[in-house]
């Protein structure tokens, strides 16, 4: 869900199918996710936990989730609502629908448990995923892979992540120049690469913006990935007091990513616009322009000689419509979250030679529009109810990933 991804825009400067789990094995899995050892968990939150397991149903959990502080609360509630209301159109059963939103939503509840009750998480300039004692990359894979609608969605060129996957393997690096359209950005590779290339999902890290770590619906979903966390230029000022250490972090968090690059095998993820694209006012929506800093300074960290060799591939993705981000940018926390069962679209452009271009407006130009081209041939699935949408050439629909349940 809420992996609210932005960049950072700083100065430095075929197609398969898989066989839905059982219910037996969604209670493997998500028993796997939320169950930590006794010594690593205070008692308290041990004893909510076990509260939130014998919990009634989504009337418990909705009487749970009550105790949330004042400025989640109302907002987790409405979730509920609209979870719940996207499952019946996934299922076709009401009933089903409540039993499918409670499975979900009780792993949920523990992890805002653990950061309320626990030691809040504070993530480093380079965070790696938490996935034990208490799996967050599988519980962010649970809640967005049930709202995909796997038969609408597309997967351009799957041959190229092939490629990728090669590349990393060989000690190479690969960057992604992605648009960036809703907090469930981060969850997408791993879900529709989880049968066709296992294990690559796992690798990609994310360049990753403020909220991320500070808006506590979104931040369980980002310990579960890897993540370089910046400040993006967009709320650098939103606390004047607070700037200069946010600048600090911010090149700590360069140093890092040049550190990584140099030993390799990265795969790195960066959505150059610095947040996620909005509808403009006549209702249509394209990915937003790229920021030129931002590409020259991967360009420049990519290129030292001190870095093993970096591929650059343009990203689009069509994943707007499953958790609409507000009309503008908000300073403020707490955004209002609603979901949608939607398709999802995701297309890797050609491998860009960064060095046959001496400008970086030109550069940051050339990328944007193999994204935005990419991006018109996969557009068409991420529209909520609508009818059959065809495969554009070189596509495939992804699999449904084995760690999403059935709840059919």
């Amino acid at each position: 869900m809420l992996c609210k991804l932005t960049h950072h825009s700083f100065n430095e400067s075929q197609a398969l199918k898989s066989t839905p789990i059982s219910k037996r094995t969604c209670k493997r899995v998500t028993r796997h996710v939320v169950h930590a050892s006794s010594e690593q968990v205070p008692v308290k939150l041990r004893f909510a936990q076990l509260v939130v397991d014998l919990a009634p149903g989504e009337q418990g959990l909705r009487v749970l989730s009550s105790a949330f502080p004042d400025k989640i609360k109302g907002t987790f509630s409405g979730l509920i609502d609209s979870y719940k209301a996207q499952m019946a159109i996934a299922l076709g059963d009401e009933a089903a629908a409540s039993k499918a939103t409670t499975y979900i939503f009780k792993d949920m509840v523990k992890a805002y448990a653990r950061q309320l009750l626990g030691t809040p998480y504070e993530f480093p300039s380079y965070h790696r995923a938490i996935r034990s004692p208490y799996d967050y990359f599988q519980m962010a894979n649970m809640y967005i892979g049930s709202l995909i609608d796997y038969d609408r969605s597309v997967m351009r060129q799957p041959e190229r992540w092939t490629t990728i996957q090669s590349q990393i393997d060989s000690g190479e690096n690969v960057i992604l120049f992605a648009n960036h359209q809703s907090e469930g950005d981060a969850a997408f590779i791993p879900l529709f690469t989880e049968v066709t290339h296992p294990g690559l999902g796992q690798r990609v890290t994310y360049v990753a913006g403020d909220r991320v770590v500070s808006d506590l619906l979104a931040k369980p979903f980002s310990m579960g990935k890897d993540l370089l966390c910046v400040h993006s230029k967009k709320h650098m000022n939103d606390n004047p007091k607070e700037k200069s250490k946010k600048m600090k972090q911010n090149l700590a968090t360069v140093k890092e990513m040049q550190r990584l690059l140099n030993k390799g095998g990265m795969l790195i993820w960066i959505a150059p616009a610095g947040g996620r694209d909005r509808r403009q006012a006549d209702g249509t929506l394209r990915p937003d322009k790229f920021d030129p800093q931002a590409i020259e300074m991967m360009r420049k960290l990519g290129t030292k000689s001190s870095a093993a060799k970096t591929h650059y591939y343009p990203f689009a993705m069509a994943t707007y419509d499953i958790m609409p981000p507000p009309a503008s940018s908000e300073k403020q926390i707490g955004e209002k979250r609603i979901v949608n069962y939607t398709g999802v679209g995701l297309a890797l452009g050609e491998e860009i030679d960064v060095s046959s271009f001496s400008d970086s407006d030109e550069l940051s130009e050339h990328v944007w529009q193999k994204v935005a081209a990419e991006y018109d041939l996969i557009k068409a699935c991420n529209i909520p109810g609508a009818g059959v949408c065809p495969l554009p050439e070189d596509s495939i629909r992804p699999p449904r990933a084995p760690s999403v349940p059935s709840f059919t």
